[in-house]
């Protein structure tokens, strides 16, 4: 028996056994499928806030924020591809803005 078969079963779980009128097709074994390991998913958005309760609500980088009425603060969900650009706004580099935790 090859490594990359396994034995085949019927609709109950019983071993199906091999068919002697095919010579050529051996239907007690079936290719067994080789699961590949997924990779990680990047996240899809990024999550920041704002360091300090705001008392209005201001876009960076032509985003729009989300208020947070439990904390007081502003949220902002960024696309994991635009998130090299939304750092190099002055709020995120003064640290007003900080990715969310």
């Amino acid at each position: 028996m090859a490594e990359n078969k396994k034995r085949a079963r019927t609709s109950k779980g019983h071993y199906k056994k091999d068919d002697p009128s095919t010579p050529d097709i051996n239907e007690a074994f079936v290719q067994e499928e080789v699961v590949k390991p997924m990779k990680p998913m990047k996240p899809q958005t990024v999550w920041y806030e704002s360091r300090e309760k705001e008392p209005s609500m201001f876009p960076v980088a032509d985003i729009n924020p989300i208020r947070n009425f439990q904390t007081g603060r502003l949220e902002y969900e960024v696309d994991a591809d635009d998130v090299e650009r939304f750092e190099q706004h002055h709020f995120c580099m003064n640290a007003r803005i900080v990715r969310k935790k």
